[in-house]
């Protein structure tokens, strides 16, 4: 399912979006329709086009890390992934049997998002677990509305360095269309914060400050990262 709360078309945009050459751009980044595929495209080059196929997350079983801090939650309970952005995270849940609202602010990726989950959908191979995600292309950070999720999962940018090349380069992509800024990290937190009825979920650098400076109750320690925890009333 997607839906959009932004006031613009619907996403996919099949048309705005495909274009033939990159002269036609508004901006550095722009998508490039391919091979019945988007192609998300950087004008100056700095990676090569980046494609989102959900198919191609099911050759990697993720960490277990991330699962566990929903431990506790039924299956059925009503999940927020507020920064979608690329939905490695939210697919590899979603495998795990949670059913997950996907927000993500940004035209470019709201399109690729909703072009694979389109495609996930009528694939036999992944479609039971594209059945348990929604996408809504909106900012979750003015959206999400208060008790409206038994938790909310936050991987808000961060300027670091990651050692994987392919990561490198989806992050790359990330910090270049959302930016960085320490007040939207507060609102988004805050807002989570009111919409989760059990807990808020922040992905973190293993040696990076905690979002906005708000300590969590507890942390939960993967190889790389660390997921800090904010239990609600």
């Amino acid at each position: 399912m997607i839906l959009n709360l932004l006031g613009e078309p619907p996403v996919p945009l099949p048309n705005a979006h495909r274009i033939a050459h990159s002269g036609e751009a508004v901006g550095d980044y722009y998508l490039h329709w391919r091979d019945g595929r988007y192609q998300l495209c950087d004008q100056k080059q700095r990676h090569p086009p980046l494609t989102l196929d959900f198919a191609a997350y099911l050759k990697r079983s993720g960490s277990e890390t991330l699962p566990k801090t929903l431990r506790g939650l039924s299956t059925e309970a009503p999940i927020a992934d507020a920064t979608a952005g690329w939905g490695k995270d939210a697919w590899l849940l979603a495998s795990r049997g949670f059913s997950l609202s996907l927000f993500e602010r940004n035209p470019y990726l709201a399109t690729l998002l909703a072009a694979a989950l389109d495609a996930a959908l009528a694939d036999p191979r992944t479609a039971t677990i594209a059945a348990r995600l929604t996408l809504i292309h909106a900012d979750a950070a003015t959206t999400l509305v208060p008790a409206s999720f038994a938790a909310v999962y936050l991987d808000p940018m961060y300027p670091e360095r990651r050692k994987s090349a392919k990561v490198k380069k989806h992050m790359q992509a990330l910090q270049q269309l959302l930016g960085h800024s320490a007040d939207d990290e507060a609102a988004l937190l805050a807002r989570a914060r009111l919409a989760a009825t059990r807990r808020v979920i922040v992905k973190r650098p293993q040696h990076a400050p905690p979002l906005a400076d708000a300590a969590p109750a507890y942390h939960i320690d993967g190889p790389n990262t660390r997921y800090d925890i904010y239990p609600t009333a």
